[in-house]
This record gives structure tokens, C-alpha cells and sequence, in this order.
């Protein structure tokens, strides 16, 4: 990995959460695949994490001591960004996930364009990027991550930074036709083009960005092929954009798979479940994951193989989420109804087609659904990448699974050799698709299963955070990352004023 001090890592919660439990505060450690790959990284550099605490500031104070001690025994420093509960509803569950998130993954029409949740969302933007100078100054690495932070950047630019700025964005970036629908194009695409690195999952983000970019008349290309660009923005700086496939912990995952512990408890589960033959479906309760056509999929799968009945069953693990939403109630009730329909249609006195809880698990019990399952089940509607897919192939140490994946996840741009990829809107072929994944020879699946594993294994979640932070610490230095004159004339007219030559 290329030399590097101190890092500054930017996003929207603190690899840590302060819950109020008994009259006092208490510190308790995040999670996820961001948390994993970046904690090591700043133990070894050092540096600071800069996020949300996860309170708002009507719950009172006292929390700061123990978030402060926190950042000493990991060895960086943490930086709260506090915010009023207004300032949270407009920031992130108005414009960060009412907007943005929506339109990200194809879904407009339950977009809520509303400005005054866009000025909310630019005024706790500027209150990350005055967080982020207090921890960096004016020089050092800053890397921000995801779609809530999008101004950050830029905001930071202003307030004198003038170290290096990267972004990493976890979800999907939409196509021309989608975005345009955004009243604040432009706004977000000149808020990404003041980072110098930008990344994203997949080259076909990258393609959409620098389509998004050249149309809308914020930047200028340089150089596009595949998943790399190279595009001037309004002020003549050169901005680097990449696709970056982020991985997760493999050895993590796999090794815990292997322990006896998860030996026992796939034993255990295997006894519940009887000797059948199991599909897999891991997803947090949203509108994006497919999860009503993936029932209906099933129930279409049964309904013209009736072999299977009797010999497979469908576990669906759905994990709470944004339970305060109507609309994610909905869902639930809409999914609540659909199970019971399919199980009133096809149960025996001795058979139920399908089991599902709707909770959290622990690792544990993680590990052994994704050892036990016969087919792990991906298909959202559209996933910036899917983590579940790799941590299924990562936990499948008997190499005796397969993987029916969504082409519209991330993932499938590297998983799909091995995986059997499937269209979640087209129900017909995804139900022959699970029936053929179910039957599928074990030679045929050891093969493709392997195959997954290593692509995975050698693409873990810290070589992933190590090759952007290479190429974010390599790009021009300060001052020297600009067009010049013959390249700007060259893109015409739609790009700005040249920044003064070094």
C-alpha cells in the first residue's frame, strides 16, 4: 500500500453508537462492512472518523466523555456531528432516503421532492464538513463515504481544505433518463466533481456518472474506458472516477463457518427444518430488494415443478428496518400476506413451503443458515453491490451451494460466471432459475462455487479500502491535478473557467 499518514474517514454514523440505557449513556460498537475495513486501517495510521452518534440534540448531553474514550482506546480520534431532530428527519430520512435512495435504484415515483428537506440536507452537510476541519485542518487524506455526504466535499473546499478529497458512493448510481428527474442535478453532480477521487461499485455507475456529468453541463471527459475516467470539472480540475467492488471480510466469515461451534448449530437447525432441501433469502425489510416478486417467483417455481413439493422449503430472514415509515409497514403486511397465501396454497399436514422470521441473528446463527442453504436467493430489483451474495459463497466452506443472483446487483459483475443470473422482474425465468439452481448436479455447483470463492477471497473488503486509498493517495498532488488550456478547448464550451496553471 502506498505511504500514508493520518486518515480522515467521513460518514453518516460513527463506528460507534451511544444508547441511553438505565439514566446513563453507553458506548456500543457499529457494525457492518464499512466499520470492518476502515478500523484497522486507522489503528494502524491513525487519524479520525467524523459521523453521527447516533443522538439527536433534544436527547440531552453527557454522552461526549464516553464517545471521547472511546476514540482513545481505539487508538483515533471519534468527531460527533450532532444535529437537531429536525435537521435529522429533513437530512436523512426526508432527502437522503426519500430522494436520493429512491431515485438511486430506478424508483422515482416514490421519490418526495421537497426543498426545504434539500436545504436540511445541505445545512447537516455543512455541519460534517466544519466537523471534518476540526479534525484535519487544512491539509491530510479526507474520505467520505455514500450518498448522504455528497456536499461534503465541496463544502470542505470552501472552508480552505486543500489536501486530497475522495468518495466512495456504496449504493448504484442511476442511468441519464432517471437522474434527470432530480431538480438538484446539477447541484449533486458539481458537489461530486469537487472530490478528487471518485468511486463507485461497478463500471456500469461509472458509465452513468460520466454520462450524467458531460450532459448536464457540470464536467467535461477526458478519458473513459470501462470502469476508469478521467474528467475535468467547471474549475479545471482533473477528477479521477472508478468502479471499486467492494468486498467483505472473506477469512472472517469463512472461518467462523468452519467452527464447531456453527457446525453444531447447522446440525441443530437442520433437525428443525427436516430433511429438506433449503433456499436461502437474507435481506433488510426495503422496497428495493424484490423480496414480494421473489415469493411470487417461488410460488410459480412449485406450481410447475410439483416434484419439488415436499422436498425444498424457502427461508427468508427479513431484518427490520425503518419501521416508522408507512410505507415500509406496508411492505410488511404486503409480505405477511403473500407467505400465507402461497403457504394456504401448497402446505400438507407434514409440509410448509415457507418459513420466515423478521428479527436480527447473531453471527452464529448467520453462519449456519448461510452453511445449511442449498440456494441463497439475491435478487433485488437493483443493489449498489450485495454483500449477502459473498458472504453466502464465503460461508459455503463445503463448496456444495449455488447462487441465484439478480443482474441487476452489483455483484452479478463479478459473480456472474458462477452464480445463475436472473432478471427478479421477469417471473417466468426466474422460477425455472430456482428450479435449476435446486437440482443442479453437485459437480456443476463445487465448480461454480469455488469459482465465486476465490474471485471473493482474492477481493476482500480491506484489499478493496487499500486499492482506493492507493490510487486516492497517487492521484495529482495539490495544485497540480488541473486541465489544461489544450484539453479544455478540446470539450468545448460546457465546462467553466481554467484554474490558474501551477
Amino acid at each position: 500500500m502506498t505511504a500514508l499518514g493520518p486518515l480522515t474517514v467521513v460518514s453518516n454514523r460513527l463506528p460507534v453508537v451511544m444508547r441511553q440505557r438505565g439514566g446513563s449513556w453507553k458506548v456500543e460498537p457499529g457494525a457492518g462492512g464499512l466499520v470492518a475495513a476502515m478500523r484497522p486501517i486507522l489503528e494502524r495510521q491513525g487519524g479520525c472518523w467524523v459521523g453521527w452518534p447516533g443522538v439527536v440534540e433534544e436527547d440531552g448531553q453527557g454522552w461526549a466523555g464516553g464517545l471521547q474514550r472511546a476514540g482513545e482506546r481505539a487508538g483515533y480520534a471519534l468527531e460527533p456531528v450532532t444535529m437537531s431532530r429536525d435537521q435529522y428527519e429533513g437530512y436523512y430520512e426526508g432527502f437522503s432516503n426519500s430522494v436520493i435512495w429512491p431515485l438511486f435504484h430506478g424508483f422515482a415515483d416514490r421519490c418526495t421532492f421537497d426543498a426545504a428537506d434539500f436545504e436540511q440536507y445541505r445545512a447537516v452537510n455543512q455541519r460534517f464538513a466544519e466537523a471534518t476541519m476540526r479534525c484535519v485542518g487544512g491539509e491530510g487524506l479526507v474520505w467520505v463515504h455514500d450518498y448522504q455526504l455528497f456536499e461534503v466535499g465541496q463544502r470542505l473546499r470552501k472552508l480552505g481544505h486543500r489536501g486530497r478529497l475522495a468518495h466512495f458512493l456504496h449504493i448504484s448510481y442511476p442511468g441519464m433518463e432517471n437522474y434527470a428527474k432530480l431538480p438538484w442535478r446539477r447541484e449533486l453532480l458539481r458537489a461530486l466533481l469537487a472530490y478528487d477521487l471518485v468511486g463507485f461499485q461497478t463500471a456500469r455507475d461509472v458509465r452513468n456518472f460520466v454520462r450524467c456529468a458531460e450532459a448536464f453541463g457540470v464536467g467535461g471527459v477526458l478519458r473513459h474506458e470501462g470502469g476508469e475516467a478521467l474528467l475535468v470539472a467547471e474549475d479545471g480540475r482533473r477528477v479521477e472516477v472508478g468502479a471499486f467492488p467492494i468486498g467483505m471480510d472473506f477469512q472472517g466469515f469463512s472461518e467462523r463457518a468452519a467452527s464447531s461451534e456453527v457446525e453444531e448449530r447447522v446440525r441443530a437447525l437442520q433437525d428443525e427444518i427436516g430433511a429438506y432441501r433449503m433456499f436461502l433469502g437474507i435481506d433488510r425489510l426495503d422496497y428495493t430488494k424484490g423480496l414480494i416478486h421473489r415469493l411470487r417467483a417461488f410460488e410459480l417455481m412449485l406450481e410447475r415443478h410439483p416434484h419439488l413439493c415436499e422436498q425444498v422449503m424457502f427461508f427468508q430472514l427479513v431484518v427490520p428496518s425503518r419501521e416508522n415509515v408507512s410505507e415500509y409497514r406496508s411492505l410488511k403486511r404486503e409480505f405477511d400476506r403473500v407467505v400465507g397465501r402461497i403457504n394456504g396454497r401448497f402446505s400438507t399436514s407434514g409440509w410448509q413451503p415457507i418459513r420466515y422470521l423478521y428479527n436480527r441473528v447473531n453471527p452464529v446463527e448467520l453462519a449456519a443458515l448461510y452453511r445449511l442453504a442449498v440456494v441463497a436467493l439475491v435478487t433485488p430489483l437493483r443493489d449498489g453491490m450485495n454483500l449477502v451474495a459473498k458472504e453466502y459463497c464465503a460461508c459455503q466452506v463445503d463448496e456444495n451451494g449455488a447462487l441465484v443472483l439478480s443482474e441487476f446487483a452489483g455483484a452479478a459483475a463479478q459473480l456472474g460466471e458462477g452464480a445463475v443470473l436472473v432478471n427478479p422482474y421477469d417471473r417466468e425465468t426466474t422460477a425455472d432459475a430456482m428450479a435449476r439452481a435446486v437440482q443442479m448436479d453437485e459437480a456443476r455447483r463445487r465448480i461454480r462455487m469455488r469459482s465465486m470463492r476465490r474471485i471473493i477471497a482474492e477481493s476482500d473488503v480491506y484489499q478493496w479500502a487499500e486499492r482506493f486509498l492507493d490510487r486516492a493517495v497517487e492521484g495529482p498532488q495539490p495544485g497540480e491535478g488541473f486541465a489544461t488550456p489544450a484539453q479544455i478547448s478540446v470539450l468545448g464550451g460546457g465546462v467553466g473557467p481554467i484554474a490558474p496553471q501551477p
